[in-house]
């Protein structure tokens, strides 16, 4: 019974390591936490704590603005481009709630 246990778990070992993540790769940040991930010409957040995207990847650029404390809360602002438009990504640190603002650019 020994070795079947054995092999199982080098197997789900393989797999669990094998499986790919829905990027190419990441870009650190200023803020060590977050990450820029890339995939087939687009990006997203990625926070390196959690090990999770918090943004679908679907912008053409993010870029670091800047850290504040509004309320009792970190938020992270990013400038964001999105197919034609332009815009700001709020990344709430606790809970990682996301909010962004897009623009079209005239």
């Amino acid at each position: 019974m020994k070795p079947v246990f054995y092999i199982l778990i080098v197997i789900t070992i393989v797999f669990t390591a094998c499986t790919r993540k829905p990027f190419s790769r990441l870009e650190p940040t200023e803020i060590e936490r977050y990450s820029i991930a890339y995939s087939i010409g687009k990006c997203g957040l990625y926070d390196n704590n959690a090990d999770s995207l918090i943004t679908a990847i679907k912008y053409d650029a993010l870029r670091y603005n800047r850290t504040t404390i509004e309320d009792g809360l970190e938020i992270s602002i990013w400038r964001c481009e999105l197919d034609s438009c332009i815009g700001m990504l709020a990344i709430e640190h606790s809970t990682n709630e996301t909010m962004e603002i897009i623009f079209p650019q005239k």
